[in-house]
C-alpha cells in the first residue's frame, strides 16, 4: 500500500513539473490555434478565397513589391493586372473551370503568377517537377489529363522529343521579358508555341468573370512520390490552401513588414505554395532566387533586407559547411521555418547565424497531419499537449518494421499506441471538419486508399498514414525519426525506390532488385542504394549504367550513390524482400563481403568500393 502511494507521489510532482514546463509552450499553441481557427471560420463566412484575399491586400499595398528576383520586381498591383491578362487570354484560347495545364518552369517571377491567374477561371494547374524527364515526366502530364503546357524556351529544348508523345498542338511560352530576344513561332516545327508576354500587350487588365464561391475546388495538383514507382498528384483545394497558407501565418507570425527569402523551387508546396502565400494572405515581400547558392544566400539576405527565410534541411547544412563570412550575422534576419533541420546541426546553426527563432514544421503535401516547433526547442519538428494529446488529431502507433503496417491489439483489433520514447508511425486522424480532411490523389484511387487506415481509437474510425516514424518524449515534442514505405528524400526531393528498381529492371533486364535509401555522416536525407542480384557478379557494365540513367530520364538526385551485387536476396514467408537486412547492412564493408560499388561524381561512373575509399566517406572527404 505504501509502495503505491509513493509511487503516485512520485508521479503526480514529475507530472507537476512537466506541467508547468509545458504550460507556456501550450498556451502559446492555443491562442495561435484559436487565430488560425477564427482566420478561416471569417473568411469562409465571408464567402473569401485567397483571391479575394490577395485583392484585399493589392488594395492595401498597391505600389508595395510581392516578388523580388534578382534585379527585377512586380508588385501588388502588377500581380493582380499580370494574373488577369493572364486569366482573360487563357478564357479567349477556350479554356474554362476544371481544365488542367502543365506548368514546368524555372523558378521565376512569372511562376506563381500562372496558377493565380490561372485560379480566376476556374483552371488548374499542375505544378511539375522541372528535373522529370522521360516517363515519370510523361506520367505526370498523362496523369491529370493535361490539356496544355506552359513552359519556358529552355525547358521546352530539353523536353520537346518527350511532347512529341502526347496530343498537345500547342505549348504555351513564359519567358521573362528580357529573354524574348525571338519570335515563339521559330523555337519548334513539332508544334505551335505562343510567347504569352507577346499576346498579353492585347490583353485587358480587368478582372475575369467572377466564380461560383467554392472551397472544394482544386487550386493546383503537387507532385509527390508514391509507392507505384512514379509520381502521384496531390489534390490542394481552396480549403487546404487556406488551412495550410493561414496555418503557416499563424504559426510564423509573418507580417506585411517582413521581407522573405525564397530559394526553394517552385515546383514543390513549401517554396510554391507557402512561401508565394507569405505575400499573397500576409503581404509581405517575398524575395525569390532561380538556384539555391550557399555562397550567396547571407549577402542576398543582406541585400535585400530581408527578416525571414524558409529552408529544408540540406539548405542549412550547405550554408554550415560555407567558410566563415562577414555576411553570417551582418544580416537582419529574425525567424527561419522550414523541416529536416538535425538536431546535431541546429546548435551550430543557431549560434553561428545568431537565429534564435527557428519554426521546425512536420506536414507533407497531402498529408493531414501537421504540427509546429512554436518555441524553438532543438531538434523537435512540433508538439502535443500532455493534458489533451488528442486535440492535434494525430497519434503515434505501433507497427511491423516489416510489413510497415500498424499493430493490433488481440481482443480489440484496434491500433496499439505507443509509449513515451517509443518509436511509432505517425497516423493523421481523419475526419469531416477541414482541419482533418484528407483530399487523396488525382485520378489514383488505390493510391488514395493505400494511405488510408482503418480502426484506430475505435472500430470505423480511419487514418491518414503518413509512412513517417517519429518518437515523442514526456514533454510531448516530437522528433522524426524515419521514412517507412517506398519512399525517401534526398537532395531536397522525394524519391521513389519503385521508380528507381523499375528503371533499372529496364535496363540490366534483371527482376531482383532491391532500392532504399542509406544513411552518409552529416548528410541530411538519405542517399539511394541499390542491391541488384547477379549471380554471374560480371553481367553489369558499371561503367555506362549512369549513362544508360540518364538516358531513362532519371533525375540525378535519385541516381543510386551505392549499388551491391549479390548472388541472395532473402524473402519473407509472404515473398517479400527483407529490405530491413539489407539497410541495416547498407555499404559497410565492415558487414558486406560483396562488392559494393559508389558513384564517383566528378567520373560520373560507379567504381568499386575500397576500404580506402569507404574509410574517406566516413570522414566526409568525399560528397555525394
Amino acid at each position: 500500500m505504501f509502495d503505491q502511494i509513493w509511487s503516485f507521489i512520485v508521479w503526480f510532482f514529475e507530472f507537476l513539473s512537466i506541467l508547468l514546463k509545458t504550460i507556456p509552450r501550450d498556451l502559446t499553441g492555443l491562442y495561435k490555434l484559436i487565430k488560425h481557427h477564427v482566420l478561416m471560420k471569417y473568411n469562409v463566412f465571408r464567402k473569401r478565397d485567397f483571391i479575394h484575399i490577395f485583392r484585399a491586400n493589392v488594395k492595401r499595398y498597391n505600389s508595395k513589391e510581392c516578388f523580388m528576383l534578382d534585379e527585377e520586381s512586380l508588385s501588388f498591383q502588377q500581380v493582380e493586372d499580370l494574373t488577369n491578362q493572364l486569366a482573360n487570354f487563357f478564357t479567349a484560347e477556350g479554356f474554362t473551370r476544371g481544365d488542367v495545364i502543365a506548368l514546368i518552369l524555372e523558378n521565376s517571377l512569372e511562376y506563381p503568377c500562372v496558377w493565380i491567374g490561372l485560379s480566376k477561371i476556374g483552371c488548374i494547374a499542375a505544378l511539375i517537377n522541372t528535373n522529370l524527364r522521360a516517363k515519370p515526366l510523361l506520367h505526370s502530364i498523362q496523369t491529370v489529363n493535361a490539356k496544355c503546357i506552359i513552359t519556358s524556351k529552355q525547358i521546352l529544348s530539353e523536353i520537346e522529343s518527350e511532347l512529341k508523345e502526347l496530343d498537345i498542338k500547342k505549348v504555351y511560352l513564359f519567358d521573362s521579358k528580357p529573354t524574348l530576344k525571338i519570335k515563339s513561332n521559330s523555337i519548334s516545327s513539332s508544334f505551335e508555341t505562343v510567347q504569352l508576354y507577346e499576346q498579353f500587350e492585347s490583353c485587358s487588365i480587368q478582372p475575369p468573370k467572377s466564380l461560383p464561391y467554392d472551397l472544394k475546388h482544386p487550386v493546383f495538383y503537387i507532385f509527390t512520390s508514391g509507392t507505384t514507382g512514379l509520381p502521384k498528384a496531390a489534390v490542394i483545394k481552396h480549403s487546404r490552401f487556406l488551412l495550410g497558407s493561414f496555418g503557416f501565418l499563424c504559426a510564423t507570425g509573418v507580417t506585411s513588414d517582413d521581407i522573405m527569402y525564397n530559394t526553394l523551387p517552385l515546383y514543390h508546396s513549401l517554396g510554391g505554395w507557402v512561401c508565394i502565400t507569405y505575400s499573397l494572405l500576409g503581404g509581405c515581400t517575398t524575395v525569390l532566387r532561380k538556384k539555391f547558392s550557399a555562397s550567396n544566400f547571407w549577402k542576398d539576405c543582406v541585400r535585400y533586407k530581408c527578416t525571414g527565410f524558409t529552408y529544408v534541411g540540406e539548405l542549412c547544412r550547405f550554408l554550415l559547411a560555407q567558410a566563415p563570412s562577414e555576411y553570417d550575422q551582418k544580416h537582419s534576419i529574425r525567424f527561419c521555418s522550414g523541416n529536416g533541420l538535425r538536431q546535431n546541426l541546429w546548435m551550430p546553426f543557431v549560434n553561428r547565424f545568431n537565429i534564435n527563432q527557428i519554426y521546425e514544421f512536420y506536414g507533407a503535401t497531402e498529408s493531414n497531419a501537421y504540427f509546429f516547433n512554436l518555441d524553438s526547442h532543438p531538434g523537435s519538428c512540433g508538439f502535443f499537449s500532455v493534458i489533451l494529446p488528442r486535440i492535434l488529431g494525430s497519434v503515434l502507433v505501433r507497427f511491423d518494421p516489416e510489413t510497415m503496417e500498424p499493430l493490433r491489439d488481440e481482443k480489440t483489433n484496434l491500433c496499439v499506441r505507443c509509449k513515451t520514447g517509443e518509436r511509432g508511425l505517425l497516423l493523421g486522424m481523419i475526419k469531416k471538419s477541414l482541419l482533418n480532411a484528407f483530399d487523396g490523389y488525382v485520378n489514383n484511387p488505390s493510391g488514395t486508399n493505400r494511405k488510408i487506415i482503418d480502426n484506430i481509437y475505435k472500430i470505423g474510425d480511419q487514418a491518414f498514414n503518413t509512412g513517417d516514424v517519429m518518437l515523442a518524449d514526456k514533454y510531448g515534442y516530437f522528433y522524426f525519426c524515419d521514412r517507412t514505405g517506398d519512399t525517401f528524400r534526398w537532395k531536397g526531393e522525394n524519391v521513389s525506390t519503385v521508380e528507381i528498381e523499375n528503371m533499372l529492371m529496364n535496363i540490366l533486364k534483371i527482376n531482383d532488385i532491391v532500392v532504399f535509401g542509406v544513411s552518409i555522416p552529416e548528410t541530411d536525407g538519405k542517399a539511394g542504394m541499390a542491391v541488384i542480384l547477379d549471380e554471374s557478379a560480371s553481367s553489369i557494365n558499371m561503367n555506362t549504367l549512369v549513362n544508360e540513367l540518364k538516358k531513362q530520364g532519371l533525375p540525378s538526385y535519385a541516381r543510386p550513390c551505392f549499388i551491391r551485387l549479390t548472388k541472395h536476396i532473402e524473402l519473407t514467408g509472404t515473398f517479400k524482400v527483407k529490405k530491413t537486412v539489407l539497410q541495416e547492412d547498407g555499404y559497410d564493408l565492415n558487414r558486406v563481403t560483396e562488392p559494393i560499388y559508389y558513384l564517383n561524381q566528378q567520373k560520373q561512373i560507379y567504381e568499386r568500393l575500397t576500404p580506402e575509399i569507404y574509410d574517406l566517406i566516413l570522414k566526409e572527404k568525399i560528397k555525394f
